[in-house]
């Protein structure tokens, strides 16, 4: 059920809080739940809404965040962008973009909440999967990362859709309904649209198990995480001497790498390109011409490279 604890139990109230308010139901109960607090504890609260400018209805969407914020008290910052597609589609264009204004806004110690839910969790987990993703890809969305200077936070992943709407219900709150949420056009709205119902339809309450799923992998690799970095934190890294792990197993090496790769921000390579490295680096005399480059087709993240030099990998963005 939502409730203000879900906001006390993630956020630290003494800070900046910006939501991020699309007009959408999720963001909207976030919204009116922060609202409801701060007629209690006054709060340091600033909504901010991204006009991609997709929609005929953009606009529209724009002025009833603006009626909405006026009405709950609550400052609101706008945001008018042009999104364009850089080869990975609409949609990661416009997240890309949406971040990046996140990015831009936040200072130390400020927080961005982003409405995200469990269906949304079992949405991305099911996307990764059709990708070809590891083990941290099952995970989903975090709960808490870093953005710019500040954290991003999404204190609903563990309540359902189905929640989001009844509390918004009960109490009579006006949303935007998107129609482009029915256009299966796109993968996501083809998931949520046409497969998870008939998912939902035999295996009742099957987001709910995804997330469970999700969360034994967040656990698992969080120790595992911890075990690699204490045993090889002298390897992880953007330079790695080869000879230091020459004799390792291709498993524990291409774990060294993984790592190293995700501290330098770039995407991390899929098990294919993984073979390439230590085929090329490992396995073979690597020479100064020797390079193996990857990226993500949806172009969320750095494209990497890996180059030699002197006995040495060295991992960098390309």
């Amino acid at each position: 059920m939502l409730s203000q604890d879900l906001i006390t139990e993630y956020v630290n109230l003494k800070n900046r809080i910006y939501i991020a308010y699309s007009g959408g139901p999720d963001s909207t109960a976030l919204l009116n739940i922060l609202a409801d607090m701060n007629t209690n504890t006054s709060l340091d609260i600033i909504a901010v809404h991204v006009n991609h400018n997709l929609s005929k209805e953009s606009k529209e969407w724009e002025n009833h965040c603006k009626e909405a914020c006026s009405i709950l008290d609550i400052e609101l910052i706008i945001e008018s962008i042009e999104v364009v597609p850089d080869g990975g589609g609409v949609e990661s264009a416009s997240r890309k973009a949406r971040y990046k204004v996140f990015e831009n806004l936040l200072q130390e110690n400020d927080q961005i909440l982003l409405a995200h839910h469990s269906d949304d969790v079992a949405e991305t987990v099911f996307m990764r999967l059709l990708r070809g993703t590891g083990v941290d890809g099952i995970e989903g969305p975090k709960l808490h990362r870093i953005i710019g200077k500040g954290n991003l936070i999404r204190p609903f992943l563990k309540i359902s859709k189905k929640d989001i709407l009844g509390y918004l219900n009960e109490n009579n709150i006006k949303y935007i309904k998107d129609d482009s949420n029915n256009n299966n056009e796109l993968d996501r709205n083809f998931l949520r649209n046409e497969i998870f119902p008939l998912l939902e339809e035999r295996w009742n309450g099957f987001t709910k198990r995804i997330n469970r799923t999700s969360s034994i992998f967040r656990d698992r690799n969080n120790m595992y995480t911890a075990l690699i970095n204490e045993k090889y934190s002298d390897l992880i890294g953007e330079k790695i001497e080869i000879k230091k792990i020459k004799g390792l197993s291709n498993s524990i090496i291409s774990d060294i790498l993984r790592y190293s790769i995700r501290q330098c921000n770039i995407a991390l390579p899929n098990s294919k390109i993984m073979e390439e490295i230590i085929k090329t680096f490992i396995n073979s005399s690597p020479g100064p011409k020797s390079i193996v480059t990857w990226s993500r087709s949806d172009k969320e993240e750095a494209a990497g490279k890996i180059t030699y030099q002197k006995g040495f990998i060295i991992i960098s963005k390309r």
